[in-house]
């Protein structure tokens, strides 16, 4: 009797993830690198929840510009971390505190916003002044005048793109560093 009550009245502990499978390793290694104060002190990226999300679908689309779209493991790679961020974009969502009533349209936007993006991305990447406009356009939507910033995050996407051209996902969770 005393171990039911005890079991009622004891403290639970919420059940976080464990971030333990590959796609869910990189998807936290992509959140800390969202986390540098690189992109909202020294780009002027807004340092809130949509300013976030942008380098955060910025850095999938490099991840996904990285990876061979001809390998079938890593197409299932993609679709699980993009997975992993809806689920977390819908987690942070409910935790902010957006009604249930506006819940499934929010979510439909920003779902639409992502891929819409790496869309955008894809189809300017190959030339950067059309790649930086797009980027001025996505991270900076109301300001117009942040072209040397979307020029240093240009260059930044390319080098990072450079620096792992040719690995695989498996190769870039073996990074020592937490950061992407």
């Amino acid at each position: 009797m005393f171990k039911k009550i005890k079991e009622i009245f004891s403290i639970k502990t919420p059940d976080y993830k464990d971030y333990s499978f590959p796609h869910e390793i990189l998807y936290k290694k992509i959140l800390q690198t969202s986390y540098n104060n690189w992109f909202y002190k020294d780009l002027k990226v807004d340092d809130t929840i949509e300013g976030r999300f942008e380098i955060i679908v910025l850095h999938i689309f490099v991840l996904f510009k990285i990876l061979d779209e001809r390998n079938e493991e890593n197409t299932f790679f993609k679709q699980k971390l993009l997975e992993t961020f809806i689920e977390e974009l819908d987690s942070t969502y409910r935790e902010i505190g957006i009604s249930d009533n506006t819940f499934a349209k929010k979510m439909k936007i920003a779902v639409q916003s992502i891929y819409g993006r790496i869309d955008s991305y894809n189809n300017q990447f190959d030339n950067i002044d059309l790649f930086s406009e797009s980027l001025q356009r996505n991270i900076w939507p109301l300001e117009k005048g942040k072209i040397k910033e979307s020029k240093l995050l240009s260059n930044y996407v390319y080098d990072k793109i450079k620096k792992y051209k040719n690995k695989g996902y498996k190769d870039i969770i073996q990074r020592p560093s937490d950061e992407f």
